[in-house]
């Protein structure tokens, strides 16, 4: 299964920025002679540590080449004419080169400002094509070959093509003397997508490492990434303390709401509910599901008057809407909180609204509690009319002792009767049929008397 936690405008940006940015270095004019030296400051990007350790390199020394003037401007025009968005003018200049005798150096920043256009107008194809062909080139400066294969690292991921992402990253890592922290995220965010989570997890902690030895915080994504990872391998301890993380650094309420689920998965159940309220106290919770999970954790730890409290407020801030749910909902944390008068107006409203049996059959309950006969078995008759209701053998016990509470002891029978067919309910059927038979002995003792 392809898995995409990253957005293809992020990794188009990030492709952008590394390399295209400065890919010709011709923001500002240049003389010929500097052409050369500006490229391969500007081409390294990211990796800027490594022209300082390049001379100590067990490499062939490559000879480098300078661009002649008249081959600086006309790649200069082309890059113009792209960052115009004339790119059929661009590519037309480009191709007209093919008849100019350039050297090595100069043919592969050729092809270079080809990929330029190609990416700027979104052929990522004809991209990867042109930077292919930079590779082909003979006496690469080490500066462009860097940054081609992580370039074509980078346009490989963004076309989905994992493996052949993979392998130009590691030639990459090959030919870097010290590999950046954005590097190391790359390949995990690779790794990641080719399903190597084992893999993926020590590239992304490294990146982590080593800003941190910098004295700087982690991205949000390079975090998201180790949540990912961690998820993945369904490692809730290792989650939580990257939740942690991204809460301290980047506050925002669905990590307040992972966090609480990495604790409902960790059995933490009492952790899990502070999750919850801390962000809800912090206003965190903008949304109707995250507030009505808040209720429903408090319904479960047992705390019903603080679930009515949040439902109440939820629905005033008009961020939960008063749908029969959400009200069914309100009406049980008010009917355990024993606040009856509101439980009843509540409970009343959503019965109304979603004519569920499981609505009628709280309402019923409530009015059972407040002994209000009548009502009690108008709710439990439309209850019962309900063939969806889960709770329907319960029900009857509650319309038996209804009935059986005005004196209507033989229609109580009756349904007694019926759910001592059913074994969950059996039990308290046979007692109060046993009960119901010694009061109608009673009652005929007193009348004989």
């Amino acid at each position: 299964m392809t898995r995409k936690p990253f957005s293809k405008n992020t990794l188009m940006q990030a492709v952008s920025a590394t390399a295209f940015a400065a890919i010709l270095c011709v923001a500002m004019p240049l003389t010929a002679t500097t052409a050369n030296a500006a490229q391969a400051d500007s081409q390294a990007g990211s990796e800027k540590a490594q022209s300082s350790v390049r001379s100590e390199r067990k490499s062939r020394v490559r000879r480098a080449q300078t661009m002649r003037p008249q081959i600086f401007k006309k790649l200069d025009k082309a890059r113009e004419l792209a960052d115009n968005k004339q790119y059929d003018d661009a590519l037309e200049a480009l191709n007209a080169m093919e008849k100019v005798r350039r050297n090595s150096y100069e043919t592969a920043m050729t092809w270079n400002m080809f990929a330029y256009v190609h990416f700027n107008r979104e052929d990522f194809s004809a991209a990867t094509s042109a930077y292919q062909e930079v590779l082909k080139v003979k006496n690469l400066p080490e500066s462009l070959e860097q940054t081609t294969l992580y370039s074509l690292a980078k346009l490989y991921l963004v076309q989905e093509n994992y493996q052949d992402a993979l392998v130009m990253l590691n030639q990459w890592f090959d030919v870097v003397e010290k590999p950046g922290a954005d590097a190391f995220v790359l390949r995990a965010q690779i790794q990641y997508q080719l399903e190597n989570f084992a893999k993926a997890l020590p590239d992304v902690k490294k990146a982590i490492a080593l800003v941190k030895e910098q004295g700087n915080q982690p991205r949000e994504n390079w975090l998201l990434i180790e949540r990912a990872v961690y998820y993945q391998n369904k490692d809730f301890a290792a989650m939580e303390r990257c939740l942690k993380d991204l809460i301290a650094l980047y506050p925002k309420p669905q990590y307040w709401v992972q966090l609480s689920a990495v604790y409902n998965e960790l059995g933490k159940a009492g952790e899990e509910l502070a999750a919850m309220e801390t962000a809800y106290e912090q206003k965190l919770l903008t949304k109707e599901a995250q507030v009505v999970s808040l209720a429903q954790a408090f319904l479960s730890q047992e705390v019903p008057y603080k679930a009515a409290k949040v439902l109440l407020q939820g629905i005033k801030d008009g961020v939960v809407e008063e749908s029969g749910k959400n009200l069914s909902l309100l009406g049980d944390a008010l009917m355990i909180a024993k606040e009856y008068d509101h439980a009843i107006k509540v409970m009343a409203q959503a019965a109304q609204k979603t004519q569920a049996g499981k609505d009628f059959y709280k309402l019923a309950q409530i009015h059972t509690e407040r002994q209000e006969w009548e009502q009690a078995l108008a709710n439990v008759t439309k209850a019962l009319a309900d063939e969806k209701l889960k709770e329907a053998n319960s029900a009857r016990i509650l319309k038996g002792l209804v009935l059986f509470n005005q004196n209507n002891l033989s229609l109580a029978k009756a349904e007694f009767e019926k759910a001592k067919t059913v074994p969950e309910t059996q039990k308290m059927a046979e007692q109060w049929l046993s009960y119901i038979e010694g009061e109608e002995k009673r009652r005929a003792y007193m009348a004989q008397g």
